[in-house]
Parts: C-alpha cells; sequence; structure tokens
C-alpha cells in the first residue's frame, strides 16, 4: 500500500523542516492511497494537479471539519466535467448530512450532488455499509471507533496480506486500539497526535490526542506494528517528536509531513 501524505499536518502552518518551503509544507489533512483513493479532502488536496484529481474515484471521510473537507468541493469544482462518472465521497450518515446541510447547500458552496442533474452528477455521497466491509480500488475499507464530539470514524484499509489503521481526529479511544490490534494483518497505525504533554489539558478540552496518551493507548498494539505519526499541531512538531522518540522504544515510528511518502510493508 502506498500511502501519499498531501496533508498531514494539524494546521496550515508549521515549524518548516529542513529542506521544505512553508508554503510546501503545511497541508491539512489528505492522504492519498494507491493514486486513486483518498482519506479526507483538507488542502493537502492543492498539492494534486487537474489530472491527478481526475484520477482519485473515492474518497473516505473520517468527520467533517474543515481541515479534512475544506477541498473537497474546491476539487470537484476544479474538475467539474472532466470525468464521465461522479467521484464518490463516503462517510457516516451524520457526516454526509453536515456537508449537505453546511456546505453543498447552494449557499456556502453550490450542491454537486445535483450538478449538472441528480441523475448524472458530479459529486455522489454513499454512505459506509452498516455491515461488512466497503470494496474499492481492490481495496477493503472498515470503519473504526472515534471520539471527537461529532459524527466520526477511524479507518482501517486492507491491501492484500497486509492492513493500516487511521485514528482520524480522534481523542483517546480504547476500542479504535482494541480494533486496530485485533486485525491480524495489521503492520501500522497512523494516528494522530495534536498536542505535546504540556497541553495535556487542552487536547482533552478538544478531543484530540497528547504524546501520553498515544504512549499508553500504543502498549496495546503488537510490537512489530509501527506507528505513524500525523496531525501535529503548528509549531509543537518538533516537541511532540522528541517526547515520543524518548517514551517509545520497542516500535518503529515515522514523523511524515506534508508531501511525504511512505510504502507499507515497511
Amino acid at each position: 500500500m502506498k500511502i501519499d501524505f498531501l496533508g498531514c499536518s494539524g494546521g496550515i502552518e508549521g515549524s518548516t523542516p529542513v529542506g521544505k518551503s512553508l508554503n510546501d509544507y503545511a497541508r491539512s489533512t489528505c492522504y492519498r492511497i494507491n493514486d486513486h483513493v483518498l482519506i479526507d479532502a483538507g488542502t493537502g488536496v492543492g498539492r494534486m494537479g487537474m489530472s491527478e484529481m481526475v484520477r482519485i474515484e473515492h474518497i473516505l471521510l473520517t468527520h467533517a471539519h474543515l481541515d479534512h473537507v475544506a477541498c473537497l468541493p474546491l476539487m470537484i469544482d476544479t474538475i467539474a466535467g472532466l470525468r464521465k462518472t461522479p467521484t464518490r465521497a463516503w462517510g457516516l450518515p451524520g457526516v454526509l448530512d453536515i456537508l449537505r446541510d453546511h456546505i453543498l447547500n447552494d449557499t456556502v458552496w453550490p450542491d454537486f450532488t445535483t450538478i449538472p442533474s441528480a441523475e448524472h452528477p458530479f459529486l455522489a455521497l454513499h454512505e459506509y455499509p452498516e455491515t461488512g466491509p466497503l470494496e474499492v480500488e481492490g481495496l477493503e475499507v472498515h470503519t473504526l471507533s472515534a471520539t471527537h464530539g461529532i459524527p466520526a470514524c477511524g479507518l482501517l484499509l486492507r491491501d492484500g496480506d497486509h492492513s493500516v489503521a487511521f485514528s482520524g481526529d480522534s481523542g483517546p479511544d480504547l476500542a479504535f486500539w482494541e480494533e486496530a490490534a485485533a486485525a491480524k494483518d495489521i503492520v501500522a497505525v497512523a494516528v494522530e497526535c495534536s498536542y505535546p504533554n504540556r497541553e495535556a489539558d487542552l487536547a482533552r478540552i478538544s478531543r484530540h490526542m497528547h504524546v501520553d496518551e498515544v504512549v499508553r493507548l500504543s502498549e496495546i498494539l503488537p510490537p512489530h506494528v509501527a506507528l505513524i505519526i500525523v496531525h501535529r499541531k503548528p509549531g509543537r512538531e518538533r516537541e511532540i517528536q522528541a517526547q515520543l522518540n524518548a517514551a517509545i522504544h520497542d516500535r518503529r515510528l515515522e514523523f511524515p509531513v506534508s508531501g511525504d511518502s511512505i510504502e507499507v510493508p515497511f
């Protein structure tokens, strides 16, 4: 499975890594899987050219906060009329309701689920299956638990004999970690860690994760499972990385920045 972290910052500005320009680096959540599938559609969408956007068949949404959906309507507008079939976005019922009521409402943005017609729209919204996996582009997709104060889910994607779990945005959620650990073929968990330990109260209030919570809950996973740390809030990236490196010694840690790619299994 190839994961392109088109955007994996917890904001749109941050502590720029060596060799990266700020404009190139700071993009919000959007992961491209094997060229044809996106997880979320934050400002990382803007890293794709038009021809790359046209190739996206499915967008798997974790929730409807702006840093995860801001560029979904802009992307559809950009490629309108260039595809023979609609781009398909998948989400929990509550997530799709938010998109319909608050974004694709012909006030904030045109309703591309009815343009140019309801029978042949540029965008189709679909609910995740209530039972069993979703199968798209050779991937098996399972929804996982998440705790974020609004309709939200994590995701587990299986590609052949290996799977990767993605937490989405979530506070501490024991069920997510237990569900990820139960996948016999799991090789990595991409988990948000928005804050360092000094901001544990802010993480709790905003239903995000801080370092100690990631350390505690990751112990549920077998030691061969790597952690891919994403959604670090701007200005805290280096502090979060240093704290995690100091606390976790028995498993692989990856700290991608927007624009990086990872292939799993490693």
